[in-house]
């Protein structure tokens, strides 16, 4: 994020980081005076290239001339090699990093510009969650054909200057609008589902077991056994869905795991629409079944559900890894001789296996809010259009979250006018008026501010709006409408007292995962899946947990009010059975996070040392140090570095005569062009300091190298600062990192004002950060008190 350069960052490396404000007469003019100009100024232009007129507005100016001397400096092809007292590889280093500063300053500015009326387009995110709590279907925009994912910069994928709307969004959105309400106001009227049956039927049962079991009474006890990745195809038999909507299924299974093995897995996919609707690990006794439900969005008529064990385990292509004809009852009754054995001699399960007894089916389910609020939208036809016009009232002013404009319900009653003397039915022509609205661009967009006059505060409704899409992701409720009706959002006490109502609610749980994923670059999780033969213990489940506990670790610091400080480090973390397991962690059982303390021979603590950002900046294969050091320089310290030079010759695999060497080693050896070494030396030592955690986050003392002689290297974690601060290991160097607690705050809360107001921000902000800033160290930074004084802030009511 832009910062003015007084802030001192831990990795300050030049003058440059002390100067309050950027000056291009004092900072850049002197270096271009003695090493450019001569050949690039009024006496001669080498390459017609001519620095001296060049705009001194960098970033707003010239920027693809000021972006070549960039580029040009960081190659090192200018100044040349040759030229008498030239500059040195420091200096150079500091001027790029300069003007990348400024470039980026002025690209901020321009995605930050505000017009009369600033347009923000609803993420997807936003889109869907904001039709659940209008009209209560909740529409699956992830289906195939469905809306394509939303654009982001510098990781945040709300900002208004970035989400464009193009003609294929128009396209749609409009048929989006359509399956929407046709899911609303269905054409016939419907049954509910609601039905149990046994996983294994009477009529699945072959002869002579079914007359055998019959006669014991045992035929309505057979169960389905699922061993590891076994699949069970038969969840929807007899299942037709009425209409599309929103079902409840639930599953009545027990779970078996081995002693210090893995839990059994229970997940289910819907094949037709591609899509993981539920999983889970399960753990019960075989004569002691759990039930687990869940919801899920359905389309109308018979889904395709599989149902797997989704753990691994030993192949189940032989004849072995087969379902017999034979019924299965209980582990006591048996199993055929030729069937995988599932137990050991003393009862104790081999695999984590499943036994499903039963499936239920319940629904559509709709609330009785959602079927209000539907109800009040559609008017019985005997009213006429007096009755259209208050439906469609209600419609609108809930969509555009605002009072309607003298006049603006008129044209959409207009709509309905028309197809009505089209012809069309009278709940089709209300429907397209109501299609118009969800099409709409007070619907799809948060507005602020006004065509009339330049006005850049905002008023209640967008007070409203942005709080709730802050902390919800969907549009105000009922109660913050009735605040902004009555004008008492700009009164901090009533603010105040709406955000602590908003946070305590359950749907809060969406700005905990929604800033988190988009602040720590969480998406780039598993963008470049691990080597299987390197990493076989790898699967989805841990992929996931991994990022649930960054999600889960930054939940539980908002919700205890935690000093920013645990970010850095932390005597505890938050783990489920799965990745407790992967970190080496004894005594953490079930699926779901619980906060852990941590001993420090587990050698975790803090966001630095959780797996999911210490793979995120790896390739798959190998971990990458420079990697994991610009993403501490960018998320931590809010500073991006300068881009590469191009060409970059890559680094060496290790000869196969040479002794085995560290990526570290092969690294400083390969870093040899001065006017990189000078940006890797600010950079590197932020990554290195984690030589410890190998490309998926595991502990090691040794780096695995395939190639060369002698016995694997061990790692090396230490490192030095450019201010000349000196760490050994991780650990010592997350002490370097408390010590500038303030920087990091800083940071952070510029992350949170980019995200909450959904553009960058620029110096124009510098003020009304650094107040924030200031109240958060009032507070020892600890982050709800951080998220409270930025909604109490005069910049969050700005535009």
């Amino acid at each position: 994020m832009i910062r003015r350069f007084a802030t001192m960052v831990l990795i300050a490396c030049s003058a440059l980081a002390a100067w309050a404000r950027p000056s291009f007469e004092k900072d850049l003019k002197p270096y271009l005076t003695r090493h450019c100009i001569r050949c690039h100024g009024p006496q001669k232009q080498k390459g017609d290239f001519r620095i001296d007129q060049l705009s001194t507005k960098i970033g707003l100016e010239d920027t693809p001339f000021w972006i070549e001397i960039r580029d040009r400096i960081t190659s090192g092809e200018m100044p040349p090699e040759d030229v008498e007292n030239g500059p040195s590889a420091d200096e150079s280093a500091a001027i790029v990093e300069w003007i990348a500063a400024r470039l980026k300053e002025g690209e901020a500015a321009r995605l930050a510009k505000r017009d009369k009326v600033s347009y923000n387009r609803l993420t997807v995110e936003e889109y869907v969650n904001t039709v659940r709590d209008l009209i209560g279907v909740q529409f699956d925009a992830t289906d195939p054909g469905g809306f394509t994912e939303d654009p982001e910069w510098n990781g945040f994928e709300r900002l208004g200057s970035v989400l464009t709307l193009s003609a294929s969004h128009v396209e749609k959105y409009l048929t989006a609008a359509e399956k929407i309400l046709e899911e609303a106001y269905p054409e016939k009227a419907f049954e509910q589902v609601d039905m149990t049956r046994r996983a294994i039927m009477e009529n699945n049962v072959v002869e002579p077991h079914r007359t055998r079991l019959r006669e014991a009474g045992l035929l309505d006890k057979v169960r389905f056994e699922m061993w590891p990745r076994d699949i069970f195809r038969y969840s929807t038999r007899d299942v037709r869905l009425p209409v599309a909507g929103i079902y409840e299924i639930s599953y009545t299974l027990s779970g078996l795991k081995p002693p210090n093995g893995r839990a059994p897995r229970l997940h289910v996919y819907e094949t037709k629409l591609d899509r993981t609707l539920f999983e889970q690990d399960v753990i019960a006794p075989e004569d002691q079944p759990t039930t687990v439900s869940f919801r899920a969005h359905l389309p109308a008529g018979r889904p395709t559900i599989h149902v797997f064990n989704k753990v691994p385990g030993p192949s189940i292509s032989p004849r072995s890894g087969r379902h017999g004809r034979r019924p299965f009852i209980s582990l006591e009754d048996g199993r055929l001789p030729w069937q995988m054995k599932l137990t050991a001699e003393n009862g104790d399960p081999l695999y984590p296996f499943l036994i499903l007894d039963s499936i239920s089916w319940r629904g559509p389910i709709i609330t009785d809010e959602e079927q209000r609020w539907r109800d009040e939208y559609m008017p019985d036809e005997k009213y006429g259009l007096a009755g259209v016009r208050r439906g469609l009232g209600n419609f609108a002013r809930r969509a555009f979250r605002r009072p309607l404009r003298e006049g603006e319900l008129d044209k959409y009653l207009s709509i309905v006018q028309a197809e009505l003397d089209a012809g069309e039915k009278f709940r089709d022509a209300v429907k397209a008026g109501m299609i118009t609205i969800l099409c709409s661009r007070s619907f799809l967009f948060l507005e602020e501010g006004d065509e009339q006059t330049q006005r850049n505060e905002l008023n209640d409704w967008e007070i409203a709006s942005r709080l709730s899409y802050l902390l919800w992701s969907t549009m105000p409720d009922e109660q913050l409408f009735a605040a902004a009706k009555q004008g008492k959002l700009r009164d901090k006490s009533e603010l105040r007292r709406q955000f602590r109502r908003l946070l305590e609610d359950p749907r809060a749980d969406r700005f905990v995962d929604s800033f988190s994923w988009q602040w720590l670059h969480l998406r780039k999780v598993g963008m470049f899946q691990p080597d299987e033969k390197l990493y076989p213990d790898y699967d989805d489940h841990l992929e996931q947990s991994m990022i649930r506990e960054t999600q889960s670790f930054f939940a539980e610091s908002l919700r205890q009010n935690l000093s920013l400080r645990e970010f850095l480090d932390s005597d505890w973390t938050m783990l489920n059975g799965r990745l407790a397991k992967f970190y080496g962690i004894p005594n953490v059982v079930g699926d779901e996070f619980q906060r852990v303390s941590l001993g420090p021979e587990y050698n975790r603590g803090g966001l630095l040392t959780h797996a999911s950002i210490l793979s995120l900046t790896s390739d798959g294969t190998r971990h990458r140090p420079v990697h994991r050091g610009v993403w501490v320089y960018e998320a931590i310290f809010g500073k991006q570095p300068p881009p590469p030079p191009a060409n970059v010759d890559p680094i060496e695999p290790n000869p196969v005569d040479q002794p085995k060497a560290t990526l570290r080693m092969k690294l400083e050896a390969h870093i040899h062009d001065p006017n990189c070494a000078s940006c890797h030396r600010k950079i590197d030592p932020l990554g290195l300091a984690f030589e410890n955690y190998d490309a998926i986050g595991r502990w090691r003392t040794t780096e695995r190298v395939d190639k060369g002689t002698g016995a694997n290297p061990k790692v090396d974690p230490s490192g030095k600062l450019p201010d000349g601060r000196a760490y050994r290991d991780a650990k010592e160097f997350k002490q370097l990192l408390l010590s500038n607690a303030n920087t990091f705050s800083r940071t952070f809360i510029e992350k949170l004002a980019t995200y909450g107001l959904r553009r960058t921000v620029t110096f124009d902000d510098d003020d009304d950060l650094q107040t924030i800033a200031e109240a958060s160290k009032k507070k020892d930074f600890r982050v709800r008190d951080t998220l409270e004084a930025f909604v109490l802030s005069d910049l969050f009511q700005k535009r």
